[in-house]
């Protein structure tokens, strides 16, 4: 039988310990995890190997962004319109840096560029 209990984060976190099997996920929604420990359950009655959901490597600041977004609108709050026109902004502007590229320098660059194109510099 799986344990499924609510983190502090308000996340579901679900672990499944069957047939000296273990398997855990984290989820956002309580159905979501409901329905992830059955279908593990019956992966494992099945002699098969539990299956991890599968994780995004964000690997640009851009997939960053989408995943912010994606997360936002699952938890049931999409973004606003000025929200969403700054990180679709972001994502236009300085998306394509990777992980490493992305400094306080660059960030602080892309503030002041905003700033004086909303003043109509």
């Amino acid at each position: 039988m799986a344990t499924i209990i609510q983190l502090p984060s308000g996340n579901w976190r679900v672990q499944v310990r069957r047939k000296q099997s273990y398997a855990s996920e984290t989820f956002l929604r309580h159905e979501d995890a409901r329905k992830w420990a059955t279908a593990t359950e019956r992966r494992i009655d099945l002699g098969e190997e539990p299956v991890k959901r599968a994780k995004v490597d964000p690997t640009t600041f851009a997939d960053l962004v989408d995943l912010h977004m994606e997360d936002m609108c699952e938890a049931g709050k999409a973004p606003g319109r000025s929200k969403g026109f700054t990180l679709n902004r972001l994502k236009k502007t300085i998306g394509r840096l990777k992980h490493k590229d992305l400094t306080r320098e660059r960030l602080i660059q892309f503030g002041r560029n905003g700033r004086g194109k909303a003043r109509g510099r």
